[in-house]
């Protein structure tokens, strides 16, 4: 017993000395303020980091501090948050925000469980923000960290199993709960999954962890985790329609379906992908195409330049001015239609993509 102790507290050792040496450089590590960790954590769920880093400033910009993003509209979060995708994340870091405000008088809390009694924070980012934040031994598992753990410790089960899972749990409380700094090690296995333990192709020969892994040591690291079955992916086709007033204005509308609901979108001329009715026209001429990837859809939208026959529906279309597009609550493809009709010349006007 008290040998592997000793075995795990050199692996929690190795990660902690490897990450104050090769962290990268990344803006809510320079002060660990408890909000701008939460908000890197909900940004950087589903998202890549390189994307992330284009929208964090810009986000903390407009709402530096839990009251003021407590006090913003739900159209004005989402509006920041608007190319990032997965916008329930946006609205679901507001409602946090106003019970911080109202429960917790704008504060956030140290420890887990009352983390997790705030809207949006789940059992990996209230242990993330003890752990980042707070330097509590608070374990955290993500899917960077799944994969290490599965190699460290040859867990045989499915990349997102409920086993998988369930084992790198017991695993990370374990390790976490020897850490000295809970920061750097918990920061330090995310790295490492990132930059190293990579899910294909791992650089085994930089690992700082290769001597404690199981999967290493019997030449698995190419099996663990075992894969799960791929999602099915769909192809769409969707014509979209740019349609311009007199004064330049586009016309657009906000969607109430579960997909990208609550954003502004341009028309669509048919149904396979949003909900309402397709835009009715007198005549439309091809701008060009582009892909975009929207869940498991990889859609390809054609644009045309649209003409009504008569006005549309206020009820259902509003017109945006393009120079106001950033305060909008909008689909990156959005941004991308209107760059290839040549109505925003950069990204100058626009939340970076």
């Amino acid at each position: 017993m008290a040998t592997k102790v000793a075995a795990l507290s050199g692996l929690v050792f190795r990660t902690q000395g490897w990450f104050r040496k090769h962290q990268r450089d990344l803006p809510w590590r320079h002060s660990y303020d408890p909000y701008r960790v939460w908000v890197s954590e909900v940004m950087l769920q589903q998202t890549r980091m390189e994307v992330v880093l284009t929208y964090y400033d810009h986000f903390l910009e407009r709402f530096p501090s839990i009251e003021r993003l407590a006090a913003a509209s739900a159209d004005d979060v989402t509006a920041a948050w608007s190319g990032l995708g997965y916008y329930r994340r946006a609205r679901m870091l507001r409602e946090g925000a106003r019970a911080v405000r109202d429960r917790f008088e704008g504060t956030l809390p140290r420890d887990v469980e009352s983390l997790q009694s705030i809207a949006g924070i789940g059992r990996y980012t209230a242990g993330a923000i003890a752990s980042i934040a707070f330097q509590q031994r608070a374990p955290i598992v993500d899917g960077n960290v799944a994969r290490i753990l599965s190699r460290l410790f040859a867990i045989d089960e499915p990349v997102g199993s409920p086993a998988l899972m369930r084992s790198a749990w017991i695993h990370s409380e374990r390790l976490v709960g020897l850490a000295s700094s809970p920061r750097d090690f918990n920061q330090g296995l995310m790295e490492i999954g990132a930059l190293i333990c990579k899910p294909s192709r791992p650089d085994c020969g930089r690992c700082p962890l290769r001597v404690d892994c199981l999967a290493f040591q019997t030449n698995r690291t190419a099996e663990l985790p075992a894969p799960k079955p791929k999602a099915k992916t769909r192809d769409l086709r969707v014509p979209l329609y740019l349609v311009l007033d007199r004064r330049g204005r586009v016309l657009m509308r906000r969607e109430r379906g579960p997909l990208m609901g609550d954003l502004f979108h341009l028309p669509h001329g048919d149904e396979s992908l949003l909900t309402g009715s397709p835009l009715a026209i007198t005549s439309a001429e091809m701008i060009g195409a582009f892909r975009h990837t929207i869940t498991n859809r990889k859609v390809t939208f054609e644009l045309f330049a649209a003409i009504l026959p008569r006005k549309p529906r206020a009820s259902e279309y509003i017109w945006i001015d393009p120079a106001t597009l950033g305060d909008v609550p909008h689909s990156a493809y959005v941004r991308k239609a209107l760059r290839l009709a040549g109505i925003v010349a950069s990204s100058e006007a626009l939340p970076p993509a």
